[in-house]
């Protein structure tokens, strides 16, 4: 591998293992506490190092023939930079949705969407097995969201429940990075479970993370 590629490669797995031991920093501490506030911000200085990284890993892995690389690194990257991004901004506008704002979100959105389709057909290319089995799981991931994109269409929002958006936004990108970890960082442990359980632990992530979100969402609520 190239020298250059090296660094990034060490790099994205650097700050990808760095943001999923700091993400229960902000997870338990006070919200809007010191530690919450400074914490949450190198946890997403990391996180968007692992999305720029993986991005380009993605592009480097096409070329040189690994296309089924590629597309699980591209589509992480994508799913993962979406609650990212909606997390942070929630912060900005709190209560109230300008346009510019639904605009981009409607674009995000969208191009996870259309991921998400291009990961099926790539999983029915490849014949619906191995691989194939995890590209249409994850592309189950970008396409749950396709009703609550269209009613967004619809009717945008023209508010919001900022500190549910983002907890769910934080939470759901802390999923993708275990998620990624897993998939391409524990390569011995998946080894060892046999057949289709081998699938287990790479969709372990979402389901705590969603009984997490649910936890979290009910606890702040109040």
């Amino acid at each position: 591998m190239h020298p250059i590629f090296q660094t990034l490669l060490f790099l994205h797995i650097g700050a990808g293992f760095l943001s999923i031991v700091l993400f229960w920093v902000p997870t338990f501490t006070k919200k809007g506490g010191t530690a919450h506030r400074l914490s949450g911000k190198f946890y997403v200085i990391l996180m968007w190092t692992v999305v720029v990284t993986a991005a380009i890993l993605c592009v480097r892995n096409m070329i040189v023939g690994r296309p089924i690389t590629g597309a699980f690194l591209g589509f992480i990257a994508l799913i993962t930079a979406k609650p990212l991004w909606h997390g942070i901004r929630v912060l900005h506008y709190k209560k109230e949705n300008p346009m510019r704002f639904l605009f981009w979100q409607r674009v995000v959105d969208g191009l996870v969407i259309a991921a998400a389709i291009g990961m099926v057909i790539y999983g029915i290319y490849l014949g619906g097995n191995g691989s194939a089995i995890l590209m249409f799981i994850f592309a189950g991931l970008g396409l749950a969201d396709v009703p609550n994109f269209i009613k967004k269409i619809r009717r945008p929002p023209v508010s919001s429940n900022w500190l549910k958006d983002h907890l769910v936004g934080m939470f759901v990108s802390a999923i993708a990075a275990y998620t990624a970890f897993f998939v391409f960082g524990a390569n011995r442990f998946l080894e060892v479970l046999p057949g289709y359980w081998a699938i287990v632990p790479w969709v372990a992530p979402t389901v705590v993370g969603t009984i997490g979100i649910r936890r979290m969402v009910k606890k702040y609520a109040k």
